[in-house]
């Protein structure tokens, strides 16, 4: 979850009817449970965010526990977790120049060798992995093979080889903002609207390369920043369409259901932005704007 410079990083807790019950971190046991939130904080570096990583017992108590490395002139934001915390996905930026994908080894502590990934002169940037580590997919700006405009691509993380072109890019205008299930199979990302408002939000199945359709859950408004549960059945987003507490807000769609679930009580009159559902549905973590925090 990338963390603007003008925003503060809120744990909101909200449990999802027939939700699992299961740790963030697959090799803990429930009763060790623990929410690991990866985000961008300025604290450090000024103007050059560094991915931090902060453990949280999901109730009240918290603490950062560890940091990716910054490197001079190095911008690094939009980390990305596999389910066990073993890799660490993220957007990297080196001052002057396009944005590249870079994965972290949290264990190691080192950077992964990414073959054929930022073989690109343009910007690639909203890395997202899935939950199991099979694949890390991405948007691409104008990259060669894949359009002149945004593309999503997918990086296969065992063969690392580049997953085949599927139809989401010929299909979708601009598609951007990607987000994947835990096994990979449901993309769910941002694409131009056509129809509707000025973005909307798209699933697709990937295996049998179709959509599916979204009923209830785009507006005439901006829905973006699409968050979806490890087994694909709840998507968290952000709009700002009318009706709402303040200008951005944070809203929860249950696809068995077809509509949105209250999540009352959570935003505020200022933005919120940027969330990150956990895989079991139970915690959303996003960024605020709201007076109460410590920072801007």
């Amino acid at each position: 979850m990338d963390l603007p410079r003008i925003a503060w990083i809120m744990i909101i807790a909200w449990l999802a009817c027939d939700a699992r019950v299961a740790s963030l971190l697959a090799d803990n046991p429930p009763a060790g449970q623990r929410l690991i939130v990866a985000y961008a904080s300025y604290k450090d570096r000024g103007k050059y965010p560094t991915i931090t990583f902060y453990e949280h017992d999901g109730v009240s108590a918290g603490k950062v526990v560890g940091t990716i490395p910054p490197e001079n002139l190095r911008s690094d934001s939009h980390p990305s977790f596999t389910h066990d915390g073993r890799l660490c996905a993220f957007t990297s930026e080196v001052e002057n120049q396009t944005s590249r994908i870079l994965l972290w080894d949290v264990a190691a502590k080192q950077l992964i060798e990414l073959p054929v990934v930022n073989d690109s002169p343009n910007s690639q940037q909203h890395a997202t992995l899935a939950g199991d580590g099979g694949t890390l997919t991405f948007a691409a700006w104008n990259r060669p093979g894949f359009g002149n405009r945004w593309s999503i691509v997918s990086f296969d993380l065992t063969s690392k080889s580049l997953l085949s072109r599927a139809d989401w890019n010929t299909s979708a205008s601009d598609p951007r903002m990607p987000a994947v299930s835990a096994d990979h199979s449901l993309l769910t990302f941002v694409s131009n609207s056509d129809g509707g408002g000025p973005a909307d939000i798209r699933l697709w199945d990937v295996r049998a390369d179709r959509e599916i359709p979204l009923p209830g859950l785009n507006s005439q408004s901006r829905d973006v920043e699409p968050s979806i549960s490890a087994d694909g059945r709840l998507i968290c987003f952000v709009s700002d369409r009318p009706g709402g507490n303040g200008a951005r807000d944070l809203y929860l769609y249950d696809r068995h259901v077809s509509e949105l679930v209250s999540l009352s009580g959570l935003n505020s009159v200022a933005h919120e932005q940027m969330p990150s559902i956990s895989p079991d549905g139970r915690y959303i973590a996003f960024v605020s704007e709201r007076r109460a925090g410590v920072g801007e």
